[in-house]
C-alpha cells in the first residue's frame, strides 16, 4: 500500500507527488494518457514541438516559483511577452497602450470609448446591486464600447454561451484589480511590483515546451519512493463510507487492478470523481455533478514555413471566424521548431461535445484552420506544410450562472471524506493556471501528510488577476 495515490499526472498531480516524496512519502501517480503533463504536455510532430495551446509561467507564490525553477534548472528560459488582439483586421497591443489603442480605433472611436466609460462609471455609482454577470462586471469597469470590442467575441468563442450567462465571480477572479484606469496607468507609468499580473511583459518557459517541466518532475520521482504509471485509466473509486480504500485501474489489454493507498488526491474532472464513486454518491451530489458543463479544447497544430508573426500568441476577436487564439511556439523557444525555416503553430477552437466542430474530422479541422488563418491574414495557406489535431475533452469548466450552487453541493459532500482531496483545474472545477494548479497539489500533499491543514480551495480566491498565486492560510 502506498502512502498517497494521485489520479492524474498534470501540474497539480506531479507537484503533489514531488512535494510528498520530498517529505519521505511513497507515491503512485496514475495517468490515463501515454504522456505526463495533462493540458500542459508537449507533443512532438515531424521534429517540431507543440503545447496544448500556449502556456506561460508567472507567479507571485515563492514556493511555486522555487519548485518550477528548481525542476527546470538550466532548461528555464525567459521569454519577452508579445501578445496582441486582432479585431476587424487591426492589431491592438495587449496589454493596452494608449497610442496603439487610439491609432487602432481612431479619434472618433476614442471619444466613444471615453464616453462609454464615463457613462459606465456613473451607472456603477448609482447601482443598487453588484454586477451579477460577466458582461455587467466588464461594462462597469471598461464601458460597453471596450466590452464589445475587446471582451465579448473572444469570451463567447471560448465558452460557447453569452457573456450575460457567465457569472461575475469568474470575471472578478480572473481580472480582479484590472480596469481601464489601471491599464492606462501601467502603460504610462511602470509601477513595478504593483503591476497587475496580466500586464507582465516577461515570463518563464521550459526550453523544450511546457511539458518538459512535468516530464522532469516524473523522471525525478523514480529513486525517491514515487512512481508514475501512464496509459492507466481509473474506472472506479472504492470506498467504505467516507473513507476511500482503493482505485480500480484499467490498463492496456483490459487488465484491471486495485491500487490501494492511505490517502488519495484526484485531478480527474470533478464530475468524473463523483461518477466513479463505488458505492455511488448521494443522489443530490450526482445530480449536481451532472449539471456541470465543460468545453472541449481542439488544438489544430500546423507546421508553417518561416515565422509568420512575432507574437507568442494572438487573440482573435473576429466574428467572421471560429478560431479563438493562435500561438507561435518558435516565439516561446527557438528549439520548439525543427529548423530555423519553420514554425510550429496552434490554432485553438472550443466546442461542446455535439457541436459541429467536435464532430468534424481532423482533416476538415485542418482545412478550417488553414482557411481561417489565411482569411485573417495571419498565415497564407501555401505556407502550411502539415498538421495534426489534438482534442482535449472537458478541458475548460464553464462558469455559467448557477454553477457555484452545484459546486457547493459536491464540495460539502467531498469535505466529509477522511482521506480524499480534489486538486487542480479539473479536479476542483476552477479555471486556474499552472501556478495555481501546482499550489493546490503542494498544499494537498502537506495536508494529508499532517504537515498542516491547508485549504487548496482557497487558491486563486481574491487573487490579482488569473495568474496571481497566493499562499492560503492554514485553516487550523
Amino acid at each position: 500500500m502506498r502512502d498517497i495515490v494521485i489520479i492524474g499526472a498534470g501540474p497539480s498531480g506531479l507537484s503533489a507527488a514531488v512535494e510528498a516524496t520530498n517529505c519521505g512519502a511513497t507515491v503512485t501517480v496514475v495517468e490515463k494518457l501515454e504522456q505526463v503533463g495533462g493540458l500542459a504536455r508537449t507533443i512532438e510532430f515531424d521534429g517540431n514541438r507543440f503545447d496544448i495551446g500556449p502556456h506561460r509561467f508567472f507567479t507571485k507564490n515563492e514556493e511555486v516559483r522555487t519548485l518550477f525553477e528548481t525542476v527546470l534548472g538550466t532548461d528555464l528560459v525567459r521569454v519577452p511577452r508579445l501578445t496582441r488582439i486582432l479585431h476587424d483586421g487591426v492589431y491592438f497591443d495587449y496589454p493596452l497602450t494608449p497610442i496603439n489603442a487610439i491609432k487602432g480605433i481612431g479619434f472618433g472611436g476614442g471619444l466613444a470609448v471615453a464616453s462609454s466609460y464615463a457613462s459606465a462609471r456613473i451607472r456603477r455609482s448609482l447601482a443598487s446591486r453588484p454586477a451579477d454577470t460577466f458582461e455587467e462586471w466588464i461594462v462597469e469597469r471598461f464601458g460597453r464600447t471596450l466590452f464589445e470590442t475587446f471582451f465579448k467575441t473572444y469570451t463567447e468563442k471560448v465558452w460557447g454561451i453569452s457573456c450575460s450567462r457567465i457569472g461575475a465571480d469568474w470575471a472578478a477572479q480572473r481580472i480582479r484589480g484590472l480596469s481601464l484606469t489601471t491599464a492606462l496607468r501601467n502603460a504610462l507609468f511602470k509601477t513595478g511590483s504593483a503591476t497587475v499580473k496580466t500586464l507582465v511583459d516577461e515570463f518563464g518557459y521550459p526550453r523544450l515546451g511546457a511539458g518538459q517541466t512535468y516530464e522532469k518532475m516524473a523522471d525525478s520521482l523514480g529513486g525517491v519512493g514515487g512512481r508514475v504509471t501512464t496509459r492507466a485509466n481509473v474506472v472506479s473509486m472504492r470506498r467504505d463510507g467516507m473513507r476511500l480504500r482503493a482505485v480500480a485501474v484499467e490498463e492496456p489489454g483490459g487488465h484491471r487492478q486495485d491500487v490501494e493507498g492511505r490517502y488519495f488526491l484526484t485531478s480527474a474532472t470533478l464530475s468524473d470523481t463523483i461518477a466513479m464513486m463505488d458505492p455511488p454518491a448521494p443522489p443530490e451530489v450526482v445530480r449536481a455533478s451532472r449539471a456541470l458543463r465543460y468545453r472541449d479544447h481542439i488544438a489544430v497544430n500546423l507546421v508553417v514555413a518561416g515565422s509568420p508573426f512575432p507574437d507568442n500568441w494572438i487573440y482573435v476577436h473576429d466574428t467572421g471566424t471560429t478560431v479563438a487564439r493562435v500561438a507561435n511556439y518558435r516565439n516561446f523557444s527557438p528549439e520548439m521548431a525543427r529548423s530555423p525555416d519553420v514554425s510550429p503553430l496552434t490554432a485553438e477552437y472550443f466546442s461542446f461535445p455535439q457541436d459541429p466542430l467536435a464532430l468534424s474530422s481532423d482533416a476538415d479541422l485542418i482545412k478550417l484552420a488553414t482557411r481561417e488563418l489565411d482569411q485573417l491574414g495571419l498565415v497564407e495557406r501555401e505556407r502550411i506544410i502539415g498538421g495534426f489535431v489534438v482534442r482535449s475533452e472537458r478541458a475548460y469548466p464553464v462558469m455559467e450562472i448557477g454553477y457555484q450552487t452545484h459546486i457547493d453541493t459536491i464540495r460539502n459532500w467531498l469535505d466529509g471524506f477522511e482521506n480524499l482531496l480534489p486538486i487542480g483545474r479539473s479536479g476542483m472545477f476552477k479555471y486556474n493556471n499552472q501556478d495555481h494548479a501546482m499550489a493546490t497539489g503542494m498544499l494537498a500533499a502537506r495536508t494529508v501528510l499532517g504537515l498542516g491543514r491547508f485549504d487548496p480551495w482557497r487558491v486563486n480566491i481574491d487573487a490579482s488577476y488569473h495568474e496571481d498565486g497566493i499562499s492560503p492560510e492554514r485553516v487550523s
